[in-house]
């Protein structure tokens, strides 16, 4: 009997937490990306998210320091993120939106190695 209840308190929950307005837009949904050692490199974990436009990213630091480069958009976090920081964007637009992290990643010849994501805003 305590395993249903549990149960559905946690749909309860989460039914609350990703409640859409009519509009197709996400009302104040924040989801994560998190920085973290996977044992042989640092990685962005997911490497891909998907969400609907209005949805807000954080992306937090959990092993070492990060920071957020854009590739192709106009948007970047520079600054270093040390471990337990967050910084945070609101995607409103549809798209694919690619990003890395410029310590533990790079882009050569339009490829990106290392710490690499992408944000899939449908």
């Amino acid at each position: 009997m305590t395993r249903v209840k549990g149960r559905a308190v946690v749909m309860l929950a989460l039914s609350t937490c990703l409640t859409f307005g009519t509009s197709g837009v996400a009302d104040a949904v924040t989801v994560g990306v998190r920085g973290i050692f996977n044992g042989t490199r640092f990685v962005w974990s997911p490497q891909t998210r998907s969400i609907v436009p209005g949805t807000t990213i954080r992306w937090r630091a959990i092993d070492g320091s990060h920071n957020v480069k854009s590739r192709g958009s106009n948007w970047s976090y520079f600054r270093n993120l040390p471990s337990g920081t967050s910084v945070a964007r609101t995607f409103n637009r549809r798209g694919t939106f690619r990003y890395y992290c410029t310590i533990h990643g790079r882009v050569s010849n339009g490829v990106c190695s290392g710490m690499c994501g992408r944000i899939v805003v449908s």
